[in-house]
């Protein structure tokens, strides 16, 4: 097992494009997404079975170095204080193979 960094990212999922641009910008390219996740929060519910993407959230999920943190973080706080979101930091293990 590998100790990582595992960064989660819920944004609305007309903001997707510009927070994956953003990632790529600074040399992040390996992530998964997962579209259509429901759940409430501070600005409401989201049900994520509306026929188009708005009012629904997407999730990001990277695992990373922990040197690697500190530069996603920087990059995504201006953008999820301006247009909302979530971004959770927690350690991990990954495994190797």
């Amino acid at each position: 097992m590998k100790p990582v960094k595992r960064i989660e990212i819920v944004v609305d999922s007309l903001d997707v494009k510009m927070v994956l641009q953003e990632l790529e910008d600074i040399g992040i390219t390996s992530y998964s997404l997962i579209r259509d996740v429901v759940g409430a929060g501070s600005s409401g519910a989201r049900s994520g079975d509306l026929l188009n993407d708005a009012m629904n959230n997407s999730y990001i999920l990277i695992a990373c170095d922990a040197a690697e943190v500190a530069r996603i973080t920087e990059a995504l706080a201006p953008k999820l204080k301006r247009y909302g979101g979530l971004c959770l930091v927690s350690d991990a293990e990954m495994l190797q193979y």
